[in-house]
């Protein structure tokens, strides 16, 4: 599909800014920004909806980006998805998906944190503000030695170093073996410098800017000792607290993808507890909505605790997507967007062998250096000899991680944003779809009628979305009403309805076999006093899945 701008390089503040605030005047009819949010640097955090008349009467699908000041490819797929749609209403595909469901997306919600990352040698989690730290602590702490714009690798030679230069490369260094007593040997440590360096030890320093927004969220929180970066209680942060009041503020959200970098999977919640030990009719509906991820764009998709986390012991917690599961009832998938190890032909597996060798390490490190050298050499930076403030002659070398590791190069970004927009335009169509069906009225006699209507969802999902809501009592209930006549009586209420999910069924030992499930259409019917000609008019509305109302004429 076309898109309005160009998807070649990474958007800062100013020219994202730019970009939404060009589509909303050109596409005013289905576009609006808000800002929920003025960070520190005085810089706004956007939230677009897209919508074809009152958002808040359609189910909604939500997006956001940035969680992760230097995850910046997760910013650029929120910008390609809202171009996309504006761009495109006239598509089939679109119209559909528009005249059914909203849209909302939150791209940068750490702005002064990406700026702060596209715009200097930094790297960072979140946000460029000190934590836990007041200043520097003793030890390395990462800066730009050599004035390139890269924060990269110092190889410094010692006699008591762990690694020595690999025989036949001009790069890669290797492992000192028990053995090896001659020789030249070096240490490798990030470019920087040394706070109260002794002259002897180089230890690394406590990160300066060490708080991370996807450990700030009210669900499974702890503090600094458990959980690094989580903040001094949960939704300190303004730009977590901004989310989290638009999510609650936006009960019609039904499923929702927070954009991440990187490894190239897909992984959803629970990520405190094993699967098996989770709603597993909720699994099977993260695993299929899943297997379109993985059509489109050929990643793997699996449970957070399962297969992403390393500890499960001391397991990362306060984050996004659980929160949205376990207290809002909102399925949720974090997408890890970017995969250099699969570019450069070593294997994506999940869950990670954590018990390669280091030669099995060295070799798949040396195939992603040769990759980049093949395919964006001027990311490579060969050793080179600089004068450190404190150590004197080291070496400098290595890659730019930032945009090789952690993002894709330029040159690969329209690929891995036009993929990631292909499944959530996909997954945005799993939404609840209310119909009111076969509406007619019968008269019973004078001023007296029967009026039915037969209230129904063809969506995939069910109008209460997973049972993780409903475990947690926060399942939007159904109202059906009739209005315009007097109510005699009624049968009983519609409080929900299943989608075609619920219909468990596949291929059997005697072929294709279908097991009872919750009804996806129900019909009411009410007895009312009325004139005739009356007009009366049936709804169906939920905070969640929206309203849709049809009329009929009492004859």
């Amino acid at each position: 599909m076309k898109t309005t701008f160009a998807y070649d390089h990474y958007y800062d503040y100013d020219e994202m800014t730019g970009c939404l605030k060009q589509l909303c005047e050109t596409h005013s009819d289905v576009m609006k920004m808000e800002s929920i949010c003025t960070s520190e640097e005085g810089k706004e955090v956007w939230a677009v909806t897209i919508a074809k008349g009152n958002d808040a009467k359609k189910p909604a699908f939500y997006m956001d980006g940035n969680h992760h000041a230097g995850e910046v490819t997760g910013s650029m797929e929120c910008m390609h998805f809202i171009d996309t749609i504006v761009t495109n209403q006239e598509d089939p595909t679109i119209a559909k998906l528009l005249a059914k469901n909203t849209i909302y997306v939150i791209p940068k919600i750490s702005p002064d944190g990406s700026d702060t990352y596209l715009h200097t040698s930094e790297k960072l989690r979140s946000v460029n503000r000190m934590y836990p730290l007041k200043e520097l602590d003793d030890g390395l702490h990462a800066s730009d030695i050599d004035h390139n714009g890269v924060q990269a690798l110092m190889r410094v030679k010692t006699p008591y170093g762990a690694w020595k230069k690999k025989e036949g490369s001009d790069f890669m260094m290797t492992k000192r073996l028990p053995d090896d007593t001659e020789g030249e040997f070096y240490n490798i440590y990030p470019e920087g410098e040394i706070v109260n360096y002794d002259g002897l030890n180089i230890t690394i320093g406590t990160q300066k800017w060490g708080l991370d927004f996807n450990r700030n969220y009210p669900f499974g929180w702890f503090t600094e000792y458990r959980q690094p970066g989580a903040g001094k209680y949960p939704l300190s942060n303004p730009e977590n607290k901004a989310v989290a009041d638009f999510v609650i503020a936006h009960p019609n959200i039904v499923t929702a993808l927070t954009m991440h970098t990187s490894g190239g999977v897909l992984c959803y919640p629970p990520g405190t507890m094993p699967s098996d030990k989770a709603d597993q009719e909720d699994m099977r509906m993260y695993k299929e909505i899943g297997q379109m991820a993985t059509e489109e764009m050929k990643y793997p998709v699996v449970n957070i605790f399962d297969n992403f986390l390393m500890d499960t012991v001391n397991y990362s917690s306060g984050a996004f997507d659980d929160w949205c599961y376990h207290t809002q009832g909102i399925p949720t998938y974090t997408v890890e967007l970017w995969n250099l190890e699969e570019r450069a032909g070593c294997p994506n597996k999940w869950p990670v062998d954590r018990n390669k060798s280091d030669a099995e390490k060295e070799e798949e490190f040396a195939k992603e250096v040769e990759w980049i050298r093949a395919n964006c050499p001027d990311k490579f930076l060969p050793w080179t000899a600089v004068e450190h403030p404190q150590l004197g002659e080291v070496e400098i070398g290595g890659v730019d991680f930032k945009f090789t590791f952690q993002n894709c190069p330029n040159s690969y970004l329209l690929q891995e944003v036009e993929k990631t927009t292909a499944f959530a335009l996909r997954h945005a169509n799993v939404l609840p779809q209310l119909v009111i069906e076969k509406a007619e009225a019968e008269k019973l006699g004078e001023g007296v009628y029967e009026v039915k209507a037969v209230v129904a969802n063809r969506g995939y999902l069910p109008t209460y979305v997973c049972n993780e809501a409903k475990h947690i009592q926060v399942d939007k209930k159904l109202k059906v009403s009739l209005s315009g006549a007097e109510i005699v009586s009624s049968s009983k209420p519609v409080e929900s309805l299943s989608g075609f999910f619920n219909i468990k069924t596949g291929f059997r030992f005697y072929g294709i076999e279908t097991e009872n499930y919750g009804p996806c259409a129900k019909q009411m019917t009410w007895v009312v006093k009325a004139e005739a000609g009356t007009e009366v008019t049936i709804t169906m509305e939920s905070e969640k899945c929206g309203t849709v109302s049809t009329a009929i004429q009492l004859n």
